[in-house]
């Protein structure tokens, strides 16, 4: 809905921005600091507009005023339209992030677990494209205990997961077989070397037949570790709670239990192509009509690799949040650039 009145839309951005900080009613009386130039029986008029518009709503007859989800939405859409970062919400996430791993794998789980210390919101981390990052290089290292450690290096980071091999695989047998791997699937995606492996080994003959087994083991290992996975880091909820009113109590239970669901948390979450909020009624599920939901991609080298996202009650400090994942979003696209995070 568009404003005719810029001082309308004026007063219920400073009411939100009030109300999140402080939730006490919203009230003439209570805006009045701000625009003293307006008269009280003008503020009065002005929200009781608002009201008529669909952006405030009162709780009881006779009290103030508290803000609806399309007022929340058009707080939202002022912040991402005028890039309003919290600039001190940004530097607290720099001084708390500090990673330092090649592992793609932990690397995503800890964007997760520091996005959500942060910002004190439960985080959610879906992987669901890591099968789209090229590969680099790819080796085989034999441990004792006839184990072997696969490691695939994309552009993004190492992939790591343990083998089991027969007896009779060497370490020249893990040296020839990465050798061959890398030499027929550099540059290659992993979903490509996946669907093509067997063909390749199948034309190479006796060449790789010796090496069969080890290779359906690397590639039942990759076809597990790009299978969609759900991480939810949700240390902090407690803080969380501690900062919701009785009126929001029964909503924050249900952004909770939402949490509990893994296909639905996978559902609201996979396929995001951009930094969203979704407010109040614009969630699909139930369980989050009451809260918000704010979600971005993350791209590596043009490869949308994950989805993260934050839940929570509608009335959270919208700036802080969307300054946060903005950060950790932008260091996650330079992944490939620094070599690590």
């Amino acid at each position: 809905m568009e404003f005719k009145s810029k001082r309308k839309k004026d007063i219920l951005l400073y009411a939100v921005d009030e109300y999140i900080r402080n939730p006490q009613p919203i009230t003439s009386a209570g805006i009045s600091a701000k625009f003293n130039d307006v008269s009280t029986a003008t503020l009065r008029n002005e929200l009781n507009a608002l009201e008529q518009m669909g952006y405030l709503q009162q709780i009881h007859t006779s009290g103030g005023r508290i803000p609806t989800s399309l007022a929340y939405r058009c707080y939202v859409n002022d912040i991402l339209s005028s890039n309003k970062i919290d600039f001190k919400s940004l530097q607290q996430v720099k001084d708390n992030y500090e990673i330092k791993s090649v592992n793609l794998i932990n690397t995503l789980s800890s964007l997760a677990k520091r996005l959500s210390r942060v910002t004190n919101c439960p985080t959610i981390l879906v992987q669901n494209g890591i099968e789209n990052l090229k590969i680099v290089d790819i080796k085989i290292i034999p441990l004792i205990q006839k184990d072997a450690l696969l490691l695939v290096e994309t552009v993004a980071g190492v992939i790591d997961d343990n083998l089991s091999v027969a007896p009779d695989i060497d370490r020249d047998a893990c040296r020839d077989a990465s050798n061959y791997l890398t030499e027929h699937f550099k540059g290659q995606t992993i979903k490509y070397m996946v669907d093509n492996v067997a063909d390749v080994c199948l034309k190479a003959g006796a060449q790789m037949f010796q090496f069969k087994a080890l290779i359906d083991s690397v590639t039942e290992a990759l076809q597990n570790v790009v299978k969609p996975k759900l991480d939810i880091s949700n240390s902090n909820t407690s803080k969380l709670l501690d900062n919701i009113t009785s009126n929001e109590y029964d909503e924050a239970k249900d952004v909770l239990s939402f949490l509990e669901d893994s296909d639905e948390v996978i559902n609201a979450v996979s396929n995001t192509n951009e930094m969203n909020f979704v407010i109040g009624e614009e969630n699909t599920n139930d369980k989050l009509k009451g809260g918000m939901m704010l979600s971005a991609p993350i791209i590596i080298d043009g490869v949308s690799i994950a989805s993260l996202a934050l839940v929570g009650p509608k009335r959270v400090d919208y700036g802080s949040l969307a300054a946060a994942l903005k950060f950790i979003i932008n260091q996650a696209e330079n992944i490939n650039k620094k070599g690590d995070l």
